[in-house]
């Protein structure tokens, strides 16, 4: 340890760390900066290599150094760097990580309770009122963000920061929803609408997603040589997203190999004539790394191109082929206003060549609806619970109990104790003339 008098009055102290490099500290009082100096020196001896201003690195900093070393794959970092800059770096950028103690934190996410989301483009709000609050969900992600850059600086070597302040915060509560997912006569409406309008290679990827289970991204990047066309079997690796083609699973468990029902097999046995399943793929693929190798034409090996040969758009399918389908889809057989040729419908039962009756439309959801229709059904058919979560690659089994409500024998135990405990039945007075008999009774 080395003192000297600064020309600006200061005391600077100098500590030797094991490593070799100095640490140093200025006071105006002596005292202060040599009773520093000796707890850095008692510290250093007892194995402590951390330095003493290593906390205090600006958030902002830390959160780039992170983000650099983490490997994430892109669309995470896409939706972690969004979470960053609207709800955290305008708060915590310029904060050192050290000064950032659990009330700060928490008085951060009180804030974010009472935010409204963001604007988005092209919809029409007429007054602020009209924004919904952020959502519950939004702000976990959030503090996620936050606590993970805790984590990280925690776990190293030595560690920056000794405690996460962003850990066991009150969050607002998730609220559990319902599974929504299509009825068996929905989806049949659904199947012979989406033919009509755009053939038998769409219906055959929505059977995919409604019977299978397949994910949208997993559908969009199946090759057909991914196929054992004998034993009807589709092995899962290949998953198409915004960026490329990723030639690997989401997870350890996405990586899984599924049955095909016959009649989808067949269909795409259909689409195969006078295709190869061999030839090169030229999609552009996203690397283990993030780097993205391009590509470019048709891809001979995609089971489903898009019209000009390459893979699907996720956009494209929503708005072209989905959405358009499910809005065309009305139980009695009609059509909206300006969806398709009214020749290719018979005249239902409504009369009119065109029906608008909002009870006869198709509920309106997301193509992610066919996860959790095939989920729904498989369960509700009785399948277990542990082939199902094999069947769609859940990672984690409480993903695929969010299903368990629908099994056959979900509430078996219940309605038998109910029964066990059923009264015997009585006419209607009966009540009326036991309560005047005990009455007497008590009378006499």
């Amino acid at each position: 340890m080395y003192l000297r008098k600064l020309k600006s009055g200061k005391w600077q102290c100098t500590v030797r760390k094991p490593d070799g490099k100095k640490v140093t500290f200025s006071d105006r009082l002596k005292s202060v900066a040599r009773d520093w100096g000796t707890k850095q020196e008692a510290k250093f001896k007892s194995g402590d290599r951390r330095d003493p201003r290593a906390g205090e690195i600006k958030l902002g900093a830390w959160r780039q150094r992170v983000r650099d070393a983490s490997g994430l794959e892109r669309p995470t970092l896409a939706k972690q760097d969004s979470l960053w800059r609207t709800h955290c770096e305008e708060v915590w950028a310029t904060w050192p990580m050290n000064a950032v103690t659990r009330t700060e934190a928490q008085g951060w996410v009180n804030r974010l309770k009472g935010t409204q989301r963001t604007r988005h483009k092209g919809r029409t709000v007429i007054t602020a009122e009209d924004v919904p609050l952020l959502k519950a969900s939004t702000i976990h992600e959030a503090v996620f963000v936050m606590s993970s850059l805790y984590v990280a600086a925690m776990t190293e070597d030595p560690p920056l920061v000794m405690t996460n302040p962003f850990a066991k915060l009150d969050l607002p509560k998730i609220e559990p929803r319902a599974v929504e997912f299509y009825e068996r006569d929905e989806a049949d409406l659904l199947y012979t609408t989406v033919l009509e309008l755009h053939g038998l290679k769409w219906r055959t990827l929505i059977e995919l997603g409604m019977d299978v289970g397949l994910r949208p991204g997993e559908a969009y990047g199946l090759h057909a040589n991914q196929i054992d066309w004998i034993r009807g079997l589709i092995t899962i690796t290949h998953v198409m997203t915004r960026y490329g083609l990723r030639e690997y699973p989401k997870s350890k468990k996405s990586h899984r190999t599924v049955p095909v029902p016959p009649h989808t097999l067949e269909a795409m046995r259909e689409l195969m004539e006078g295709r190869t399943a061999w030839g090169v793929c030229t999609c552009p693929k996203v690397l283990p790394d993030g780097s993205r190798v391009p590509g470019g034409g048709s891809c001979p090996g995609l089971m489903f191109p898009a019209p000009q040969g390459g893979p699907i758009d996720d956009g494209n399918f929503r708005d072209r082929i989905w959405n358009v389908a499910v809005e065309a889809a009305h139980t009695c057989g009609r059509l909206s206003p300006g969806q398709a040729d009214d020749a290719l419908w018979t005249v239902g039962e409504c009369g009119p060549k065109v029906c608008d009756d909002p009870s006869h439309k198709l509920r309106r959801f997301p193509p992610k609806i066919m996860r959790h229709t095939a989920a729904s059904w498989l369960v509700q058919d009785g399948v277990p619970l542990y082939d199902v979560q094999h069947l769609l690659g859940h990672e984690s089994f409480a993903t695929t109990q969010r299903y368990a409500h629908l099994a056959p024998e979900a509430h078996s135990k219940v309605i038998e104790s109910w029964k066990r405990r059923a009264p015997a039945p009585r006419s209607p007075n009966s009540g009326a003339r036991t309560a005047h008999d005990m009455q007497e009774a008590r009378l006499s």
